[in-house]
């Protein structure tokens, strides 16, 4: 019970709907719950976690990983995961790449 308890996205991951042909959903979906009760770091379940909840909330995210991820979703779920994770990295250092510089007057 306490793989759910640091996992609080755990029940809308896992319910998230995805179009049928959507593949690589499901097998996120799938490594995400493999991966939350194999692990014993709580502070690595966290994580992934945080970023599976984004890749169901953000469809830039989500697309970002259909993108990245479309070669390499068929190996074992810790690479994967670990993949995902490096993905993420990437996409939160394009996003500050992509900020505008605001100027205060």
């Amino acid at each position: 019970m306490i793989t759910i308890n640091c996992c609080k996205h755990y029940d809308k991951i896992v319910n998230f709907l995805y179009l049928e042909n959507d593949i690589m959903s499901k097998l996120l979906i799938d490594y995400y719950q493999e991966y939350v009760f194999n692990i014993k770091s709580e502070k690595s379940k966290i994580k992934v976690d945080e970023i599976m909840n984004l890749y169901t909330d953000k469809e830039d995210f989500y697309k970002y990983v259909q993108l990245k991820l479309k070669d390499d979703i068929y190996d074992n779920y810790e690479r994967v995961i670990r993949k995902l994770i490096k993905i993420y990295n990437e996409y939160e250092n394009d996003k500050l790449k992509k900020v505008k510089n605001s100027r205060w007057l």
